[in-house]
């Protein structure tokens, strides 16, 4: 499956139909080098944050042409200057798999400081009436962000939030984003959000052949072994807040994505060298 174009096209149609009026806000944290949600979220004509550490000029870019309001910094769990360890993938540096946890597997010993904020102090900063959708991708640390929920009143929850799990190897490997450090922040996540109102949710896999799983949190006994394949990679869950989506209509935009022959092989070779 091609993670982010679909799950890029699948908040296309979602966003539209939570919020038609376009009322709240889109949060894109963690925005890195390519896969601009920042960017369609602005397209589709809602206001739009983008919250990233190390901006890339052509991030800039884009949001002086889209009026998006970008914030240079960390969300964490304090508001203080926190150490990004600055991140590398296969002996190259890059700066996607940049982290504030020391043990991510895309985490170097290089450092370099840089601003962070809770998610409360965020939205109070932004004085956000509302919020649509709260897309995370932070290497690791998004368990951090979304224990935070708690501390929202219930009109700044936001209607979506897709955040990312695994990494850098599969699932049964229990290595680099499927350790079980990892794999406990996933679930933790899971859980807040299934305390917090949160049900229909899809699952979008990066694994040879994958399809999109559609579950409902609620109820879910939160058993990983029924969530995520045996051979999971990584990939993003959207989890909708008092709002269902057409199952059929979501199929049928992931249809577009699946993988061909050529990319299914390509991904077999890179899970059998993490392994």
């Amino acid at each position: 499956m091609h993670v982010e174009t679909c799950c890029q096209a699948l908040l296309d149609q979602i966003l539209l139909a939570i919020d038609k009026e376009k009322t709240g806000i889109c949060i894109d944290v963690g925005v890195g080098t390519f896969a601009f949600y920042c960017e369609r979220f602005a397209r589709l004509g809602f206001q739009t944050i983008a919250v990233e550490p190390l901006p890339s000029q052509k991030l800039r870019k884009v949001c002086q042409s889209h009026q998006i309001h970008l914030i240079e910094c960390c969300l964490s769990d304090t508001n203080d200057i926190q150490k990004l360890h600055i991140g590398t993938f296969a002996g190259f540096s890059n700066r996607n798999f940049s982290s504030l946890d020391p043990n991510w597997f895309g985490a170097s010993n290089n450092t370099k400081p840089v601003q962070s904020m809770t998610l409360p102090n965020l939205l109070d900063r932004l004085a956000a009436p509302k919020i649509t959708c709260l897309k995370l991708d932070i290497e690791g640390w998004e368990s951090v962000v979304i224990k935070q929920l708690p501390e929202l009143p219930d009109s700044l929850l936001p209607k979506v939030i897709m955040f990312e799990y695994g990494g850098g190897a599969n699932r049964q490997s229990r290595k680099a984003g499927w350790s079980s450090q990892f794999v406990s922040a996933t679930k933790e996540c899971l859980s807040v959000l299934k305390d917090w109102g949160y049900g229909f949710s899809v699952i979008i896999d990066f694994a040879p052949d994958a399809k999109e799983l559609i579950f409902d949190l609620q109820a879910s006994d939160l058993n990983l072994n029924t969530i995520f394949q045996a051979n999971s990679i990584y990939g993003n869950i959207i989890c909708c807040r008092h709002f269902r989506y057409e199952e059929a209509e979501i199929s049928k935009i992931c249809a577009s994505y699946y993988d061909g022959l050529l990319s299914r092989l390509v991904k077999a070779l890179l899970s059998n060298v993490s392994n």
